[in-house]
């Protein structure tokens, strides 16, 4: 069963890959979404792993759900210490749905390559 602390490492990951090409590529919003959902994808994958007994789907949306949780965090203090709005509301729903079904898939992957075959479900 992944701790929190997996769940935290993964929602760094999750974000990680999306800031560095937002900082470093600025631009193309079309790749930022492939970084975010490679990243989410990664992230899930990875607390799949540490999930012994618990379904695929669970640790998916609490990794993704997590992930975004820090997303906000983020672009919030960036927009407090900026005094500027950089993100409308459906961004932020964009990447909340990203990041959910990111963690899903990743964590389907997993299951898929554990079993070689069907997810456990449930």
């Amino acid at each position: 069963m992944p701790t929190l602390e997996d769940y935290v490492a993964g929602a760094v990951v999750a974000n990680a890959i999306a800031w560095i090409v937002l900082f470093g590529l600025a631009g193309d919003s079309y790749l930022l979404i492939l970084s975010y959902t490679v990243g989410a994808t990664l992230a899930g994958f990875l607390m799949a792993r540490k999930a012994s007994g618990e379904n695929f789907w669970k640790v998916g949306l609490k990794g993704g759900m997590g992930a975004f949780v820090l997303h906000i965090f983020l672009i919030t203090a960036v927009e407090v210490v900026m005094k500027v709005k950089i993100w409308p509301l459906e961004a932020h729903v964009t990447v909340l749905s990203i990041f959910l079904l990111g963690g899903v898939l990743g964590a389907l992957l997993f299951s898929f390559a554990r079993r070689g075959g069907a997810p456990k479900s449930g």
